[in-house]
């Protein structure tokens, strides 16, 4: 795949975080109920899986399940997290001030995996760039709060 592929997929996925949480607000609204909105969610995200898991021929390599560390199967807990965090802050503080929250907390949480080599990464240097950047993301969502 070329480089510029590689760098689409995390855009556009990422643009389709930012139209999730305003979505599934919308559904929180439907149902009453926040849990029962990230259920469906993740219900209808399970099934569009599992039909790409089909489609791909990767059935079989679901036999594998359960080889991997402990860690490598909290993803999903870690996405419903996400999706319940979301769908009940975005209606609350602005779908822009609920994602610079999540790009401030992903980013911390990604200087420390690589600081410290955490998850099977190998470790890299927290360079003064790397807090200036961090740094400069914590004043862009405190000046968001402030205007809210």
């Amino acid at each position: 795949m070329p480089r510029l592929a590689y760098l689409l997929l995390p855009l556009i996925g990422g643009a389709l975080i930012a139209a999730q949480a305003p979505v599934n607000a919308r559904l929180r609204l439907v149902l009453a109920s926040p849990v029962g909105s990230a259920f469906v969610s993740f219900a209808v995200g399970t099934v569009l899986l599992m039909g790409a898991v089909v489609v791909a021929g990767d059935a079989g390599r679901l036999g594998a399940l359960g080889g991997g560390p402990w860690w490598a199967y909290l993803g999903g807990a870690f996405g419903a997290v996400f999706v319940f965090a979301t769908l009940v802050a975005s209606p609350r503080l602005g779908v822009t001030t609920t994602f610079v929250a999540v790009i401030v907390g992903q980013v911390a949480l990604a200087a420390l995996i690589d600081r410290f080599g955490w998850l099977g990464v190998e470790a890299a240097a927290l360079s003064w760039e790397r807090l200036a950047a961090l740094a400069l993301m914590c004043v862009s969502l405190v000046l968001l709060l402030r205007s809210s």
